[in-house]
């Protein structure tokens, strides 16, 4: 009888691990599924700085502003995001990338000059996407790494 018991509980105890494996999988490598069309809140890595990022809900074009209310118009319809685009895109045109557990940024310029962020190791639900750690290449200000936290709140 006891052997029964141990037998059980083995198979109980790898259940959970299988479980518990594929959840983690899933969300490390569903960024690409849960951005299309919502806007996010993000905070530097100092969390001194906000900005609202909305994504297209096809394509790869992002929305990026410190203002709530733009970002939020932004993400009512692909007429709105389009308008609000444009409106960005005569200072700076950003697009992203995201595939398995990584995000790339990007962000041109009206002067040609090219600034990325990669965020690296995401693990995504559907209220939020977490980084544990991003690099970053600012055209004239140099590159690195940052090894902290960085989490994208959703908020529409």
């Amino acid at each position: 009888m006891n052997k029964k018991r141990w037998t059980i509980l083995g198979i109980i105890v790898l259940v959970i691990v299988a479980i518990g494996g594929g959840v983690y999988w899933n969300m490390s490598h569903s960024v690409a599924k849960k951005v299309p069309g919502n806007t996010y809140l993000y905070q530097s890595a100092s969390k001194d700085k906000s900005l609202y990022v909305t994504f297209a809900k096809s394509g790869s074009q992002v929305v990026v502003n410190s203002d709530k209310n733009t970002a939020m118009n932004a993400g009512k319809s692909q007429a709105a995001f389009d308008k609000e685009y444009k409106a960005q895109s005569k200072q700076a045109s950003w697009n992203y990338k995201a595939e398995g557990g990584t995000l790339t940024l990007a962000e041109e310029t009206s002067d040609g000059k090219v600034s990325q962020w990669q965020y690296n190791g995401i693990l995504a639900t559907n209220s939020k996407f977490t980084a544990h750690g991003f690099t970053y290449q600012i055209a004239k200000a140099g590159q690195g790494q940052v090894k902290s936290k960085t989490v994208f709140e959703k908020i529409s």
